[in-house]
């Protein structure tokens, strides 16, 4: 049958791939499905060379006939279903390359570019029946949009830019807030199933399962095309958000090509096209505040008592992006340098003052307890002090601050 000699072509084409001139060559070590899932496993991290690897792939695809018009998702053989998100991948790579300054032209022709494989993309799976009712409606909503746009865009060539910012300000709302979470959440759920089948096919390799036993309710015909679905579920998810977000992108891209247009226009004609000093910027413009100053602002006001004229000048935008905060005035190695040389300073006055201590006058009994009754002077000092204390007692006997002591009824 057709799936039967569609998943032929695709093992026929192990050995079928493309030299620099385009002519067919045998390469016996990659195979087209192989060298598919090495490009776009770099969309991301590579996708100039994601990009190159990709067209050989769709012109191969092409070659081979895998996908016809009248065929239905369960006419495709299980090695064809990935083939499916090649559109997907050459779209993602295009909005993936990096766009330097100056270069927003090329940025806007990539995006466009991949507006038109999205829309092949998923205009495939609406003939397959694959997208939902949802999907589909919002399929059709952003054809329309791109349309508007293009339709927009080619009768505005000459237009200036507040008129590409007012068609900006038409552009349909982003999407709700609950509906980015509802859509992530489902993402999340899709990617914990392709994690379980992936799991369930690693097992099945491990024991060594026949590829026509079942293990959980899967072949290993089954359980790949489950996870080839399940993976297609994702792409085609990711096509529909990244189309929209491209969308919203390119009237501000637009508006930064007109922008980079009109001051090419102005300086071609301002006389300073060829002055070296517009080439090295405005270093050297006597305008321009010297390096380190800020712009000076004069004031002018009149005394209200004299009628004289005042003048205040102040420097600006020297100090805007100054903190409001006290900075610090060491580094973290002063500081604690610092902060050791304080507690070394502090142990040696406590030490110091404990030696001192020892060696004061007190009372016979400090005396035995810091083994110094041996010492003469201290214990002539210590029966001085013990007298004093003893005359204190006799002037002052126990109760004798007590005022409210003889108040009140004894009986109590």
């Amino acid at each position: 049958n057709k799936m039967n000699d569609i998943q032929n072509n695709v093992e026929e084409a192990a050995a079928l791939t493309h030299d620099d001139n385009g002519n067919d060559s045998n390469h016996q070590n990659s195979s087209l499905s192989e060298r598919y899932f090495e490009a776009i496993a770099m969309v991301d991290s590579a996708p100039e060379k994601c990009l190159a690897l990709l067209e050989p792939i769709q012109r191969d695809v092409q070659t081979l006939s895998l996908f016809s018009s009248n065929e239905g998702m369960e006419d495709l053989g299980t090695k064809s279903i990935p083939f499916l998100a090649l559109e997907h991948f050459m779209a993602t790579a295009l909005v993936n390359l990096p766009a330097g300054p100056g270069a927003m032209a090329l940025r806007k022709r990539n995006i466009l570019q991949s507006l038109t494989l999205w829309g092949q993309f998923l205009e495939r799976l609406e003939v397959l029946e694959v997208l939902s009712k949802e999907e589909t409606k919002e399929y059709h909503d952003l054809l329309e949009e791109q349309q508007h746009y293009l339709d927009q865009s080619n009768g505005n060539d000459n237009g200036d830019i507040n008129d590409i910012a007012s068609n900006t300000n038409k552009l349909p709302p982003a999407p709700s807030r609950d509906a980015k979470i509802a859509r992530f959440k489902a993402k999340q759920q899709r990617h914990k199933e392709i994690e379980r089948l992936k799991a369930l096919r690693d097992r099945r390799n491990r024991c060594g399962i026949a590829p026509d036993e079942e293990m959980d309710g899967h072949d290993q015909d089954s359980l790949d095309r489950t996870l080839a679905l399940s993976e297609l579920d994702i792409y085609k998810g990711d096509a529909l958000e990244n189309w929209s977000q491209s969308q919203r992108e390119l009237p501000m891209i637009e508006m930064m090509v007109k922008m980079e247009a009109e001051r090419q226009h102005m300086t071609k004609h301002s006389g300073t096209g060829s002055n070296s000093q517009h080439h090295n910027g405005t270093a050297n413009d006597p305008r321009r505040p010297p390096p380190g100053r800020g712009l000076q602002l004069t004031h002018i006001t009149k005394d209200t008592a004299t009628g004289q004229l005042q003048f205040k000048r102040d420097e600006v935008r020297a100090k805007v992006f100054r903190p409001g905060w006290s900075q610090p005035t060491m580094t973290l190695e002063e500081l604690g340098e610092r902060e050791y040389r304080q507690a070394m300073e502090r142990e040696e006055r406590q030490k110091q003052a404990e030696a001192n201590r020892v060696n004061e006058p007190k009372r016979y009994e400090d005396l035995v307890r810091d083994g110094m009754e041996d010492n003469a002077e201290l214990v002539e000092a210590s029966a001085k002090l013990d007298r004093q204390w003893d005359d204190w007692k006799d002037e002052n006997p126990r109760g004798s601050g007590n005022k409210l002591a003889n108040r009140g009824d004894k009986n109590f």
